[in-house]
């Protein structure tokens, strides 16, 4: 395979998950049509999260190779392609915040029953889809614990494993990417479906 020739090189090491995806589209915004970015990352969660951005934004993902603890890849900008807005970055870390000062009120009120079952996603954008299908309800949203995965991403935390697998499966019925489901004991997870 002939050798790749970047016109622009982006060193990410030692940031964490959603920084590198952002960098990395903000980079990618700037460049001309047909021109090639060198992204170096880190981030445990890099290589899944690029592969979902590229496919979102209509980018190509040239080479994907890892290098030890760091990921490297080659994008090439297409004309067709969309990079999201920085206003769409902005919203993005609100929801982190939210999602996290939520785990804090859940953790902290003594009077509401703690979940004990999570369900995975493929992507944060799936999680997202499963919440707004759900409603309001007995199911909600959370950062993904690191014992589960230590990449950036979210968890449909609820009661009981009868209710996570009714979730689970509807979910999965209609066409959301649900990946698994964990049962929480005391600070281990356990992975309960499939």
């Amino acid at each position: 395979m002939e050798e790749i020739k970047p016109d622009k090189t982006l060193d990410l090491t030692g940031l964490s998950c959603p920084l590198p995806v952002v960098m990395t589209s903000e980079a990618m915004r700037k460049l001309r049509d047909g021109q090639v970015l060198k992204v170096v990352a880190t981030d445990p969660g890099f290589e899944k999260d690029i592969w979902d951005w590229a496919k979102k934004s209509g980018n190509e993902l040239i080479k994907l190779e890892r290098d030890g603890e760091k990921t490297v890849v080659y994008l090439r900008k297409l004309p067709q392609a969309k990079e999201p807005s920085l206003a769409y970055w902005v919203k993005f870390h609100a929801l982190g915040v939210k999602l996290h000062l939520r785990k804090l009120l859940v953790e902290l009120n003594p009077f509401r029953r703690k979940p004990d079952h999570f369900i995975t996603f493929t992507a944060l954008s799936e999680g997202l889809q499963a919440e707004k299908k759900l409603g309001d309800g007995d199911a909600f949203l959370l950062p993904i614990p690191d014992e589960i995965d230590p990449r950036c991403g979210v968890v449909l935390a609820v009661r009981g494993f009868e209710r996570a697998k009714e979730i689970y499966e509807r979910l999965k019925d209609e066409g959301v990417a649900v990946e698994a489901v964990y049962r929480k004991r005391g600070k281990t997870y356990e992975r309960v479906l499939p």
